[in-house]
């Protein structure tokens, strides 16, 4: 990633101002809205809207024909609108990332996340195969401060693979100490269905002690927890389903390797 790419003089003053209030260091790359995906599919489904409304008119007494044809017409349009409010939207928006936060401008305001007011933050990514053959990936992120707020971002951002990136590693490095902090004074941290504290770990249904964890593993958008001396997997979910995830795959992996023997802290 290219730091500086821009000089920070450069920005529009709300940005810099908005930036400098919340500390959040030096500029490092501006990313804009990206909406010929969502133009191609709103053409595509009016296109098809039209298409089925005509085919259910020109289906003369043939009722089943006039309803499926009503019924796809209605679902096109139905995409249409949603694909036209998405553009709405997204139309605009700028995302500029510094070293310890992002600032989002978006139709004249201006909101500054930075790191270390985030709470949460929620990832999907899917890759889509048609066939056998890849034909792109969906990314989704959800982020919010403690005050409440919250920003979606996803593939109506140009680049969102390399900012979603910058994002959760930002992110994580703000979370994991306070949430090894937070396990050391005899919390327990949540986790999606998972649990975590000082003694083990909870699936929801069961609690183990680390010692009896033999690892965590991700594969393919899903979280495996493993016990000890068991074939099938003691636990399992969706990264798309755990909030920081990348927060709780770390302090899992360092309570595994305290208990046993490699003590590593934060």
């Amino acid at each position: 990633m290219a730091v500086n790419m821009a000089p920070q003089g450069s920005l529009p003053m709300p940005v810099q101002q908005a930036a400098m209030a919340q500390q959040l260091g030096a500029f490092m790359k501006g990313y804009k809205a990206t909406l010929v995906r969502m133009i191609l599919g709103t053409i595509v489904f009016a296109a098809l809207g039209l298409f089925f409304v005509a085919l259910a008119i020109n289906t003369s007494g043939d009722g089943s024909g006039i309803a499926i044809g009503g019924v796809l017409g209605l679902l096109s349009f139905g995409l249409t609108a949603f694909f036209i409010y998405r553009i709405v939207q997204a139309a605009g928006q700028q995302i500029y990332l510094f070293q310890q936060g992002i600032v989002i401008e978006h139709k004249g305001q201006v909101q500054a996340f930075p790191w270390n007011q985030a709470t949460e933050v929620w990832q999907s990514i899917t890759r889509h195969y048609t066939n056998g053959v890849y034909t792109g990936t969906t990314y989704q992120y959800t982020l919010q401060r403690g005050d409440g707020y919250k920003i979606k971002l996803d593939n109506t951002t140009k680049g969102i693979a390399e900012l979603g990136q910058a994002v959760t590693r930002g992110i994580t490095q703000e979370l994991v100490p306070r949430a090894m902090n937070s396990i050391r004074a005899g919390q327990t941290l949540t986790f999606g269905r998972f649990s975590v504290n000082q003694q083990g770990i909870g699936n929801g249904k069961e609690f183990i002690p680390w010692p009896q964890v033999q690892a965590v593993n991700v594969n393919r958008g899903q979280v495996t927890v493993k016990k000890a001396g068991k074939f099938l997997n003691w636990g399992s979910a969706m990264v798309a389903k755990i909030p920081n995830f990348f927060v709780f795959l770390a302090v899992s992996e360092e309570m595994i390797r305290q208990v046993s023997g490699g003590r590593q802290g934060y």
